[in-house]
């Protein structure tokens, strides 16, 4: 006589709710957002130190922004 043990194993299924899909998706999106605002304001201060290198400093900088408005 032959005996034989069977060993069953337990899978518990994690489910999610539209509330926590939701909410995932939100915080992807203010991640984004804040990245896009960082590189928005590294390319304003890019911008801002290639206006002065191409100018004779900041005093001259203004001038010119000055004469381009109109002003």
């Amino acid at each position: 006589m032959t005996t034989t043990s069977k060993t069953y194993t337990v899978i518990e299924i994690e489910t999610t709710t539209a509330d926590e899909i939701t909410t995932a998706i939100n915080e992807v999106n203010m991640g984004l957002l804040a990245s896009m605002a960082g590189l928005v304001g590294v390319w304003g201060v890019a911008c801002m130190v290639s206006a002065i290198a191409h100018s004779d400093g900041i005093i001259q900088m203004a001038r010119s922004y000055m004469t381009a408005i109109g002003m």
